[in-house]
């Protein structure tokens, strides 16, 4: 039996990165700057409308301006204050923009990886955010391209996005290629459409849904050098 994949795709936010960190502090910052207490109850408000947005964006509904600015008008409105869209989506991206909290094994992981295989980033997300965090992170020097949302002009799990990565992995088959993500929306579903095979990271151990099939599941990163041991020595 011969190797099974060439490259490995790895999503950002909430796989190597711990997003919700990062997450918690820019909207700590942002509400004591609209000068309001950093109150759970206002976080959790937040968390709901912002999910509602991205899952309306990866579902192409909405362009990412719309996202990015309407959301904290939302959230500003639900607290009953007017607020500047733009304002509050420039000061909470500068917080983001400075944090890059690593995931467990995160750069482990991409270290024995980088030596078996063709490495790249696939994210929905901001560009200059993305590559400041990945930057900050250490984890840029490890892959040999970054593939953002905004760069391709859509985003997971749709289908013009990963035709876009594609593109810019010449030689490679999608069927010999391995995404690892946590979200089964975005990273899972979208990489099963585009012809990968796919890698549930579920830290958390939640349930499976029955109308979706992932190759591997896995709750520690270090579980998928496990997963690819044998593989990787067929090299």
């Amino acid at each position: 039996m011969g190797r099974q994949f060439d490259a490995i795709l790895l999503d950002v936010d909430g796989t190597l990165l711990d997003f919700n960190r990062s997450e918690e502090l820019g909207i700590k910052k942002l509400l004591e700057h609209f000068g309001f207490p950093p109150l759970p109850e206002y976080a959790d408000a937040y968390h709901r409308i912002n999910e509602s947005y991205w899952r309306a964006f990866e579902r192409g509904e909405i362009a990412k301006e719309q996202l990015v600015t309407e959301r904290f008008v939302r959230f500003f409105e639900s607290m009953g204050k007017r607020a500047d869209g733009r304002e509050a989506e420039n000061f909470y991206r500068a917080c983001l923009d400075g944090t890059a909290f690593l995931v467990e094994g995160a750069l482990e992981l991409c270290g024995w990886l980088k030596e078996r295989y063709a490495l790249y980033i696939v994210t929905n997300g901001t560009s200059s955010t993305q590559y400041k965090r990945l930057a900050l992170s250490g984890i840029d020097k490890y892959v040999k391209d970054v593939f953002v949302s905004e760069d391709a002009g859509s985003q997971k799990p749709q289908r013009a996005y990963f035709d876009y990565c594609f593109a810019r992995m010449p030689g490679i088959k999608p069927g010999r290629m391995l995404l690892i993500g946590d979200s089964l929306s975005s990273d899972i579903r979208g990489g099963l459409g585009a012809g990968c095979r796919v890698c549930w990271f579920n830290p958390q151990g939640a349930p499976l849904p029955e109308d979706i099939h992932p190759d591997y599941v896995v709750e520690k990163l270090s579980q998928v050098k496990d997963i690819l041991r044998e593989d990787s020595s067929l090299r």
